[in-house]
């Protein structure tokens, strides 16, 4: 096999599983910043009672967890936020490349602890039935979860307030919270550099609006409103998404400066990239295989892939669960397949049956597949994935379509929204396929 780094951007990062924010420096790759922009949204069944009065605001705070860090979690992260001047538009394109227009700055240098740690009580009962004994332990659990408290900072808290009084009057609407809150920008402060944290999506991700009310009968009540983030439940509308820069220059891998340009391992120590995020890639080109090529005599009875990775590379950025492998063209584009009225990527596809115990072939969209560590490697040393029919139909052209001149190995299958920075460091120059086969008699 020949291999070689490509490039291929911008990367799609709307409506991902999670948000990017932070900056880090990598001797290999250069420095990659990432920006989080978001809308709010009104949740139709969290409203504040109308028939509360003497309302009084307590506090509001917006919560972000997160379960990925890219760098050191040591420092803490420092970002920036700003309000939107426009709600992201359902019906534009957004990815990795895109800018919007941002208003009010909220706060600056806003330091985020990424390794907080808090203390719980858990109640263990012991001892047999009808003699039991309850005690009250504590433990050490991770707090994964960056707040925000809107009401210790004079602009946030400007800001919780016009917020709760728009949606107080118990029919909340997303008009009337997009009259005074129209969005959200998480940036990396401008002195930040060292950690990037991936927020995930889940509905602890909100602004909760704490406040006191007096009920009907008098009784003063203490409640909770909340909002979600748009990242917080991927069921309901609502728009975000992540903003990726990577700058190559001062490292081997500066010499891609444009989306389609191919750098060989030469330039690059022997190695190629694919990360996630960045979409850096690697190229593979088969050999040797003329003599096999429209022989129909030839049965391929197992054809195996086999990409060996740079031993202890993942101090920084942790190696991708799997490669897809996509079929491309010599300027590095996916081909594509028309399978009724949708157009699909051509992607290397499993083996086997699927769940309906139809046969999977090579020129479906809908199992693709991908190489994976073999379990018990430790160290990692490779990735490996079977491709026997897929090169069955490749050297007999039956892929119904235009014979790739090559194949992408890209941690991103972009049907499935991820978005991370796991990286795998390639061993370009022993990449190898192995094919075992036999002649028909």
């Amino acid at each position: 096999m020949t291999a070689s780094t490509v490039r291929q951007q911008p990367v799609e990062t709307v409506k991902a599983d999670h948000i990017l924010v932070g900056r880090v420096r990598d001797s290999f790759v250069g420095t990659t910043a990432a920006s989080g922009f978001l809308n709010l949204l009104v949740i139709s069944s969290d409203t504040v009672p109308s028939t509360f009065t003497a309302l009084r605001l307590d506090s509001a705070v917006i919560s972000l967890p997160f379960d990925q860090i890219y760098g050191s979690a040591a420092q803490p992260l420092r970002l920036d936020l700003k309000d939107l001047q426009q709600p992201l538009d359902e019906r534009a394109v957004y990815n990795s490349a895109s800018t919007v227009a941002t208003g009010t700055s909220l706060l600056t240098n806003f330091e985020a602890p990424l390794n907080r740690n808090r203390l719980v009580k858990q109640r263990v009962a012991s001892g047999n039935s009808g003699d039991t004994t309850t005690t009250v332990t504590t433990a050490l659990v991770p707090d994964r979860v960056v707040r925000i408290r809107m009401q210790k900072y004079p602009a946030t808290a400007t800001l919780a307030n016009s917020v709760f009084a728009a949606l107080k009057d118990g029919t909340p609407s997303q008009s009337k919270l997009d009259a005074v809150w129209k969005g959200l920008a998480l940036q990396p402060s401008a002195g930040h550099l060292g950690s990037i944290a991936g927020f995930t999506s889940n509905t602890s991700a909100n602004v909760s609006f704490y406040y006191t009310g007096t009920s009907t009968t008098g009784k003063v009540r203490t409640r909770q409103y909340r909002l979600l983030l748009a990242h917080g439940l991927s069921s309901v509308p609502g728009k975000y998404f992540t903003q990726v820069n990577t700058d190559l220059s001062g490292t081997a891998l500066a010499g891609l400066t444009t989306a389609q340009s191919t750098l060989p391992p030469s330039a690059t120590n022997g190695f190629t990239y694919a990360q996630e995020g960045t979409g850096l890639a690697t190229r593979i080109e088969f050999q040797g295989l003329d003599n096999l090529r429209n022989n129909a005599e030839l049965a391929i009875n197992r054809a195996e892939l086999l990409i060996p990775v740079k031993q202890f590379s993942n101090g920084l950025f942790s190696y991708p669960n799997g490669l897809y492998l996509y079929e491309v063209n010599s300027a590095n584009q996916v081909l594509t397949r028309t399978v009724g009225a949708t157009v699909a990527e051509r992607m290397v596809q499993q083996e086997g049956l699927d769940k309906n115990g139809a046969r999977l072939t090579p020129t479906r969209t809908d199992f693709p597949v991908s190489a994976s560590i073999p379990a018990g490697q430790d160290p990692v040393q490779y990735y490996s994935v079977s491709i026997t029919e897929y090169l069955q139909a490749y050297l007999q052209n039956r892929l119904d379509g235009e014979l790739p001149s090559g194949l992408i190995l890209s941690p991103v299958l972009r049907a499935n929204l991820s978005l991370g920075l796991s990286r795998a460091q390639l061993d370009a120059n022993n990449i190898k396929l192995r094919v075992y086969y036999s002649k028909l008699r």
